[in-house]
């Protein structure tokens, strides 16, 4: 009671409600469900309600967060208020007409979004002594996506289809489905169904597909139409089968009822979810038509793909239309893509101004770096975060990769004036290297393969892309390449120029479904066939799978990659030679027959295979009191203690093996691998690379005649670059200037027959040049000109 007035509210939000208007008093409380029945005068008298409707009923989504804990309900407007509405009998009454404008109130006429209007009609509840007190509240509210109006949402009768007696077999026939992702289909879709609803399939719109039902004005009786041919035995008008069935047209069509009047076709039209879910069917006019070919060959559909948006949709459409025709689902895969959102996560939006032009991205990088872009960005089932800039990668790194080699092998081939398909070999005859490939090759068609049946196309992509980028061009045709300048067509030669066709036709099928201009272009080019997309897809050749020499290389390109992160840690060029890298011994017998390759890649003198690689190497060990802290409390300091008198190498084993054990404070206590941090540092002249178990140690230490020859091979490398600058041909011969001081001079003539072989150089002359270089430090002209 306040001020002589007594309301009803939630205990919990008296104070907020009548808190500010003075003092008040609890006179009596009771249950929300003892207010049940409990019956009010209407508060705006202008509506005739039939029945009964102004009482208290419960419902569990009021809460007490805010409001009084009692709230009005009204079942047209929202489907809260409906099915409140309907659980106690109250009628759908709505004041308002299809054009959104008040009916039956002293604003009849009037939109009922017009500014201002809420002020009058709180006006006059307050001329009425009907409101206690106002507040404004933001929240949101429907807007048209097009033309972004407020949206007016009320209930409307509609036509249904009693989907709730098919739930059960609904689920069934989910469970059949391989979802891509599963949980989709488990969870989003899969809980849909388990709660499915009657279908509201009716829409009171103009445009869209009439549904075939006449009624009859005076009895009521309803007539479904199933087929043309129906309609015009039925129909009072002349017509054939011709007749266009969409309004007006087939509005124009009467048919006789058993009481003498004539039936009108109900105005509503389908939900346009049921055109999209009478697919199947309808395309093939099932079942006037090709009932036989339907049933044995084209259902249930093999796949479909379709956006996450689709679950209550598509999705479900075709389900529900397909479960209650043929008692079965009607595709067997399906793949779901999630939107394409802006690099910040974003949705695109013209609105907002962050939208992607796809045609100026087709310009500007082509239509294969865009799709595949899009591939490789995340799996197409979450949402993808669209950036420039990894487009621009994709299309340097991935595409610009695939064109060099592709453009490499095409301008050997065409100096050779050979056809690489002449040029075959047999397997067993071509080098390592070649088989090598091959197992990659075929390894990497098989996995891609996989991925595809999976419906996994990140991982396809990705598959591809570390196949070109690493195994194909940083590897094979790099450590290839001087077999393409042979002068001789040997078995050596033509075994290259085969692998690479094979290889590259084949990745042209690989890629084709992605990059379909690309891959084209190659396989037709490689080829001389008519088109990519009219070969079938390559299948893997697992007799070509060599496991072993896979192990065997990768080994060898592993010791390769921390060699050169030694020099760059310690700063050494490639081009600069060292003498000497070593090895674990434990590898001569699996990859001594390599260390050539080894050398050469990474420009030492030798390799050794050290039994011994621990008199190089200095071990520390230390507490890590991150991960150590937390679990040793107050022993942390006698660990400390302990492991700075360890062996750190006999330490680090015993740790790999989970079996050291120290005694802190008097009690022994089982150290675990990450309560240790370890280093490992070589002794003086020589750097270390420690891997998952592989060590190499490289002698950094450079000698006057290691420093010559780096200058020689810097000398080559910026030839190499005027020649290219100068848009020479592959073969043609030059003559070089050179503009030096005495160091480099002396270089340049006890190198003089490498440098001339490596350019293609007749002769090296001193002379003044324009252009000058750095080279290790020496300032030099250099200039090329061809003989």
């Amino acid at each position: 009671e306040q001020n002589g007035r007594f309301y009803y509210m939630a205990k919990a939000r008296v104070d907020a409600v009548l808190g500010s208007h003075g003092e008040y008093k609890i006179v009596e409380e009771m249950k929300g469900a003892d207010l049940e029945g409990m019956e009010y005068e209407q508060l705006m008298p202008f509506v005739e309600i039939p029945g009964k409707a102004f009482f208290v009923g419960t419902a569990d989504y009021v809460t007490t967060e805010d409001g009084t804990g009692i709230v009005h309900c009204a079942p047209a407007f929202g489907e809260d208020d409906y099915v409140a509405g309907k659980k106690y009998g109250v009628a759908v009454v709505n004041p308002v007409d299809e054009s959104g404008k008040y009916t039956a109130t002293p604003w009849a006429g009037r939109f009922i979004m017009e500014d201002g209007l809420d002020v009058e009609i709180i006006k006059w509840l307050a001329s009425q002594d009907k409101i206690f007190d106002k507040q404004k509240l933001e929240h949101n509210y429907p807007h048209c996506w097009r033309c972004d109006t407020p949206l007016v949402y009320y209930a409307k009768p509609s036509w249904y289809i009693q989907m709730t007696a098919l739930r059960d077999q609904l689920v069934a026939n989910n469970n059949t489905v391989s979802w891509h992702p599963d949980y989709v289909g488990e969870g989003r879709f899969g809980n849909w169904l388990a709660d499915v609803k009657d279908w509201s399939i009716s829409r009171n719109r103009y445009w869209g597909t009439p549904i075939p039902i006449w009624r009859c004005p005076d009895c009521g009786k309803l007539v479904c139409v199933g087929s043309r041919k129906e309609l015009v035995e039925l129909a009072v008008e002349k017509i054939d089968e011709s007749i266009e069935l969409h309004r007006p047209y087939v509005d124009d069509v009467h048919i006789r009822c058993g009481c003498g009047a004539l039936m009108s076709r109900i105005p509503e039209v389908m939900d346009c979810w049921f055109d999209s879910g009478a697919m199947p069917f309808a395309q093939m006019h099932y079942p006037f038509e090709n009932a036989e070919k339907f049933d044995e060959e084209l259902f249930p559909a093999d796949f479909i793909c379709e956006g996450i948006d689709q679950t209550r949709g598509w999705f479900y459409s075709l389900m529900a239309i397909s479960t209650f025709i043929k008692g079965k689902a009607p595709y067997k895969n399906v793949l779901v893509n999630d939107l394409v959102l802006d690099k910040e996560g974003k949705k695109m939006s013209k609105h907002k101004g962050n939208t992607v032009d796809p045609f100026a991205l087709f310009d500007k990088y082509g239509a294969d770096a865009t799709r595949w872009y899009l591939l490789s960005v995340s799996p197409v089932w979450l949402p993808t975060k669209f950036d420039e800039e990894g487009l621009k990668d994709i299309q340097g790194k991935f595409f610009g990769t695939l064109r060099n080699v592709y453009n490499f092998f095409v301008l050997y081939a065409n100096t050779d004036d050979i056809d690489a398909r002449d040029c075959f070999v047999p397997y067993a005859k071509r080098p390592e290297l070649d088989r090598w490939i091959l197992s990659k090759y075929n390894r990497c068609l098989k996995d891609a393969t996989a991925c595809l049946d999976g419906y996994d196309h990140n991982s396809f992509v990705k598959t591809v892309q570390d196949f070109v980028q690493e195994d194909l061009s940083n590897w094979y045709i790099r450590r290839a390449r001087r077999r393409f300048y042979a002068e001789t067509m040997d078995d050596d030669k033509k075994a290259v120029y085969s692998t690479t066709y094979e290889i590259l036709t084949g990745l042209a099928r690989i890629i084709a479904p992605v990059a379909p201009f690309i891959s084209d272009e190659m396989y037709i080019d490689l080829t001389g066939e008519e088109s990519v997309h009219l070969a079938d897809f390559p299948k893997a050749d697992e007799s070509l799978l060599d496991a072993g020499l896979e192990e065997r290389m990768d080994l060898v390109r592993k010791i390769v990659t921390m060699g050169r992160g030694i020099r760059e840690k310690t700063r050494i060029k490639v081009r600069q030679p060292l003498s000497e890298l070593l090895v674990d011994g434990a590898y001569e017998e699996k990859i001594g027959y390599m260390a050539d390759l080894i050398k050469e890649e990474l420009n030492v003198k030798k390799i050794k295979f050290e039994h011994e690689m621990d008199s190089y190497i200095n071990y520390s060990l230390k507490p890590d009191f991150r991960a150590a802290g937390p679990v040793l409390g107050p022993k942390i300091k006698a660990f400390g203690a302990a492991i700075s008198k360890l062996d750190p190498k006999k330490a680090l084993a015993d740790l790999a093996n989970g079996g050291l054990v120290l005694s802190l404070n008097g009690e022994d206590t089982k150290i675990a691998p990450e309560m240790v941090s370890s280093s490992v540092s070589a002794k003086a002249g020589f750097d270390v690379a420690l891997e998952n178990g592989v060590c190499v140690i490289l002698d950094t230490q450079v000698t006057k005649e290691l420093v010559e020859e780096g200058l020689a091979r810097e000398l080559v490398s910026k030839i190499q670059q005027l020649r290219k600058a100068k848009d020479f041909e592959m073969m043609d011969r030059i003559v070089i200037s050179l503009a030096a001081d005495d160091e480099v001079k002396a270089v340049a003539k006890d190198f003089a027959d490498y440098i001339k072989s490596e350019t293609l150089a007749d002769g090296i002359e001193e002379a003044g040049c324009e252009q000058t270089f750095d080279i290790n430090g020496h300032k030099t002209g250099i200039d090329v000109r061809k003989v």
